[in-house]
């Protein structure tokens, strides 16, 4: 130590110090030189991050704006499907009936003969006549 207080420089043999300006500016700026590199790289990694980030975030809305519409459609779809299936039981019923009537009951589809056909006037008209021949029978 000097008398100052400050430890003495030693210089090592083996790591020679630069006694030209022009060589300390050179070793200084290519410091400088591989920190901005670095840097300037962070900054661009930074931006790109941002702009895949955009556009992952545009393209989730467009699928979100789609599946809602799917989905829309989906409802449609089985709103329609249920008015088709509640249709064809409607028609699938009529012949069963109809087949059940005539196989368990006997029933069967009126001719013309068996029609009767009341009007106003004829019903009293109608009703005398059929008194008059049960009574005289």
């Amino acid at each position: 130590m000097a008398i100052s207080g400050k430890p003495a420089t030693r210089r090592n043999s083996k790591s020679p110090q630069p006694t030209d300006i022009g060589e300390m500016f050179a070793q200084r700026f290519s410091l400088v030189t591989i920190y901005v590199v670095v840097l300037l790289l962070l900054a661009g990694g930074i931006v790109w991050s941002g702009i895949r980030t955009a556009e992952n975030i545009q393209q989730y809305h467009q699928d979100y704006k789609a599946l809602q519409d799917m989905k829309k459609q989906e409802r449609k779809l089985q709103i329609e499907h249920q008015r088709l299936l509640i249709e064809q039981q409607t028609f699938s019923a009529t012949p069963q009936i109809a087949s059940r009537a005539v196989a368990e009951l006997g029933m069967y589809t009126p001719t013309f003969k068996d029609k009767l056909i009341i009007q106003p006037g004829a019903a009293t008209a109608e009703s005398t006549s059929l008194a008059t021949k049960e009574v005289g029978q």
